[in-house]
């Protein structure tokens, strides 16, 4: 695939743990792996669909703590303010919308499942053409939902989103899988 300007953020602001704590933004981990892992902080809480199930309320300070003590590339998507839902129902509705999937797996879920379905659900985002985040995020800014992008060790003002095909995305959370088993194994030893 050819990597184009709809495949790229524009990171337009400094990072800041305590912007993180005001308003909806999308969660991109791993921003260079391929696929990368997503999910949502909705009211000062983090959220997302993983290979183990739900990971919810996990707080702002508890989620950049990790992500720093790895050395995590993330990147944080803020959307702008939904004029009629509050913070509180928006994350109450996520974590809703996440439940309805038992946990990523190969021809089951992904972590972009539970988030299309509440663009879908909440801002009338059409799904149909969104199979991966660098789908997602030129659809969102065609409809001028975002606000900015800030990042964690990431150096670049123009992020090339990872680009994959549902091939690769298979076998990364195949790997994700193994890793998980292989983690379990050794704590159980």
């Amino acid at each position: 695939m050819q990597v184009t300007e709809k495949h790229q953020l524009k990171i337009n602001k400094t990072f800041s743990e305590t912007d993180l704590l005001n308003g909806l933004y999308i969660v991109i981990l791993h921003a260079k792996r391929t696929p990368p892992h997503i999910g949502l902080i909705v009211d000062k809480q983090y959220h997302s669909l993983t290979i183990k199930g739900h990971e919810i309320n996990v707080s702002v300070e508890a989620l950049i703590r990790n992500v720093s003590q790895r050395k995590i590339p993330s990147l944080f998507v803020k959307i702008k303010p939904h004029l009629t839902f509050s913070s509180l129902y928006l994350k109450e509705h996520f974590i809703t919308t996440i439940a309805q999937f038992p946990k990523v797996a190969v021809n089951v879920a992904t972590c972009l499942s539970p988030i299309k379905q509440f663009f879908e659900e909440n801002y009338a985002v059409s799904s149909d053409n969104i199979n991966y985040l660098f789908d997602l995020l030129p659809v969102l800014e065609d409809m001028e939902l975002i606000e900015h992008s800030t990042s964690l060790f990431i150096d670049e003002e123009h992020f090339h989103l990872p680009l994959y095909n549902l091939a690769e995305l298979n076998k990364g959370i195949d790997k994700a899988n193994e890793e998980a088993a292989q983690i379990k194994k050794t704590n159980q030893q």
